[in-house]
C-alpha cells in the first residue's frame, strides 16, 4: 500500500490579529510524503508512527493515533496535486479532531491533524482511501514520540497538558514559535478561544469580518482566563486562518492571553496580581 502524508497547517502560521494590531495571512508548511506497504489500513483508535502504517500498541511509544479511516471523493483519475488532496482529505479530518478530542478546544493545544493518503503509484492502483490520525508536535512542528491514548483527553481536564503557548507575538509575528508552557514566554492560547468562522466550504470571510466575529469572543475569553477585565499588560489575541488554511479546514480564529513582556509561569487566574517571573 503506497501512501504520502501531510500535517494540517499549525494554528501557529496563519493570520495575526489583536485588538491593537493586524497581521498578513501566510502559508503554512507543505507536506512531507513517504512510502510503506501494509496488508490493511489501520483502524480507529490504533496507533502507529507518523510515517509507516504499522499498527504498535498505544501504551507504548508511538507518534500518532488513527482518529478515522474513510474515502477520497470528488478528485480526477489522474493523480491530483498536493492542494487538490489536501484540500480533499483535510477538512473531514479536522471535523474528526474536536470529535476526537472530546473539545472544541483542540485548536488551541499541540495536538493536530496529521494525514495520510495514497502517493502516485497507490492512485494508479485505484486506491483512493484517507486516514486521519493526531500527533502532539514539537517546537520544531515534528511528531512527538509518547504513550497512551489521547481519544477525550480534552474532555478528561487534559487541556493543560498540551496548550500552546508561544515565544513570540501571535498578535505581531507572521509565525510564532511554540514552546513548553513551563518556560519562558508571551503568550498563551486559552480554553474556550476556539471561535467557528463558517465553513472551508463557503467563501473566507474577509479580514474585518473575521475580526469582528473574534474581537468579542477572544477578548471574553481572555477575561475569563485571566480572572481580571482590568490588565494592561495582558491584552487578547488571536490567529486567523489565511486562504490556504481556509481552504483546508482551518475555518477559527485561535484566541491568546498575550503579555507585554515575556514570564514564567502561567497566566490562568492571574487577576491583578504581577505577571510570574
Amino acid at each position: 500500500m503506497r501512501l504520502a502524508v501531510a500535517i494540517v497547517l499549525s494554528a501557529l502560521t496563519l493570520s495575526a490579529c489583536a485588538i491593537q494590531v493586524g497581521g498578513q495571512a501566510v502559508p503554512g508548511p507543505m507536506p512531507s510524503t513517504a512510502s510503506a506497504s501494509a496488508p490493511t489500513l489501520p483502524k480507529s483508535g490504533q496507533c502507529m508512527n507518523a510515517y509507516e502504517l504499522k499498527v504498535l500498541q498505544c501504551t507504548d511509544s508511538h507518534e500518532a493515533e488513527v482518529m478515522s479511516v474513510g474515502e477520497l471523493s470528488g478528485l480526477p483519475s489522474a493523480y491530483p496535486d498536493t492542494q487538490a488532496l489536501r484540500k480533499a482529505a483535510l477538512p473531514p479530518c479536522r471535523q474528526t479532531l474536536s470529535e476526537y478530542l472530546g473539545s472544541g478546544d483542540a485548536d488551541s493545544t499541540r495536538l493536530r491533524v496529521w494525514a495520510f493518503w495514497p502517493n502516485e503509484q497507490g492512485w494508479k492502483d485505484g486506491q483512493r482511501w484517507r486516514l486521519c490520525t493526531v500527533v502532539e508536535i514539537s517546537p520544531d512542528e515534528k511528531p512527538l514520540a509518547r504513550k497512551g491514548s489521547v481519544r477525550d483527553v480534552l474532555k478528561s481536564n487534559g487541556f493543560g497538558t498540551f496548550q500552546t503557548c508561544t515565544q513570540g507575538s501571535p498578535s505581531k509575528d507572521q509565525e510564532v514559535k511554540v514552546v513548553a508552557c513551563n518556560t519562558a514566554h508571551l503568550a498563551e492560547a486559552v480554553p474556550g478561544g476556539v471561535v467557528s468562522l463558517g465553513k472551508s466550504s463557503d467563501p473566507a470571510p474577509s479580514k474585518e469580518q473575521m475580526n469582528s466575529i473574534a474581537n468579542e469572543k477572544c477578548t471574553k475569553a481572555v477575561h475569563d482566563y485571566l480572572g481580571s477585565t482590568k490588565r494592561t499588560d495582558v491584552f487578547p489575541a488571536w490567529r486567523n486562518p489565511g486562504s490556504q488554511a481556509w481552504s483546508e479546514g482551518w475555518t477559527n480564529a485561535v484566541c491568546y492571553a498575550e503579555a507585554t513582556k515575556v514570564f514564567n509561569g502561567t497566566l490562568l487566574g492571574i487577576r491583578d496580581n504581577p505577571l510570574p517571573n
